[in-house]
């Protein structure tokens, strides 16, 4: 599929000209241009404002709903099948479904925690942009009952027949699973994509039990890695992630959107390393690589997932370092609704 051009000509707006979405501010600076450096989808600048309150980066205008599904390569959700192609394609499949289970565990580690601040009780759980599963699967193997719901149908295809999982279509705000409630729900790297994230904190909150726990995490734009790399900072991926979020933005969304919350400054072994490594070196990252086109042979395909590994190994310490002085690169959360709230 060809690039299409659906920056909308930005045009180079003065400060203070555009709205915050998240606090509603107007004393927004223009902070920088992006484009689309992972994929290369999308062509021309997208302008990105810095709000002054609340600290979000955002851009502006924002693009239309409409077309922001092609900006989403077919390869962006990530399926592990190691039972097709050539037997070098399986071996490396393999290698990668590995990589991926061992992060991963980071974040049901996470979820076990949380569990465990609820109480003994039902684990229902549902996980809103669950791509092909993988999370799901090691929730399951912890005492979880996973659901899962994806905008992708292709996700939703490869989650429900390597897993076997409910898995439903749908995007925020459609009713595929409103003959349920969940104990928690989990929106890994969702928010930031969203252009109305209240709504899809509503949708999350309504699907909730009465004591379930929503958890979050997103990008932090006040993390070191993110000052050092600026506008190049592999977080921001523009034009896919249309807010990104401060420790006070995100705070702030909670408390509007009615929850109750806590903020963790937490490391996160599956992103922030590799959004360092990935800042570093976009023409390496496993995902950035698959969706673009030409596709790489199994060999330099191979060679680049061993330099990224290397890349990504080395970007630990660094990673680690951030994270335990309170400047992670991401932000987790874990809310409920308040009291009194229907």
């Amino acid at each position: 599929m060809n690039s299409r051009d659906v920056s909308q000509n930005p045009a180079n707006l003065p400060p203070g000209t555009a709205a915050c979405p998240i606090c509603h501010a107007t004393e927004c600076a223009a902070w920088a241009r992006g484009y689309d450096r992972l994929f290369e989808r999308a062509r021309g600048f997208f302008d990105l404002y810095r709000c002054a309150g609340c600290g979000c980066i955002f851009q502006h205008p924002m693009l239309d709903p409409s077309t922001m599904s092609e900006l989403y390569p077919p390869q962006y959700w990530w399926s592990g099948n190691p039972r097709t192609g050539r037997a070098a394609e399986r071996l490396l499949r393999r290698l990668e479904t590995a990589y991926r289970e061992f992060v991963l565990r980071d974040h049901v580690r996470f979820l076990k925690y949380c569990a465990r601040r609820n109480g003994e009780g039902d684990k229902l759980l549902l996980d809103i942009g669950c791509g092909s599963g993988t999370f799901l699967h090691l929730a399951g193997l912890q005492g979880f009952v996973p659901h899962g719901m994806d905008t992708s149908a292709r996700a939703v295809e490869v989650a429900s027949k390597q897993y076997g999982y409910p898995v439903r279509h749908g995007a925020i705000g459609s009713p595929v699973w409103e003959d349920c409630r969940f104990d928690f729900i989990t929106m890994f790297h969702v928010l930031e994509h969203l252009p109305d994230p209240a709504q899809g904190l509503q949708y999350a909150a309504d699907l909730l039990k009465p004591a379930g726990t929503l958890i979050l995490q997103v990008p932090n734009v006040r993390s070191i890695q993110a000052r050092l790399f600026g506008k190049r900072w592999y977080g921001l991926d523009v034009p896919r992630h249309t807010i990104n979020y401060s420790p006070g933005a995100l705070g702030l969304l909670l408390r509007e959107s009615g929850l109750d919350f806590r903020l963790v400054p937490r490391f996160s072994l599956r992103d922030n390393p590799a959004s360092i490594a990935s800042s570093l070196l976009p023409w390496l990252d496993p995902i950035g690589r698959k969706g673009r086109k030409p596709e790489l042979s199994p060999i330099l395909s191979g060679a680049a997932e061993i330099a990224y590994l290397g890349a990504f190994l080395l970007a630990l310490p660094p990673a680690f370092v951030e994270s335990a002085l309170g400047c992670g690169g991401t932000i987790w959360a874990y809310a409920r609704r308040s009291r009194g709230r229907a």
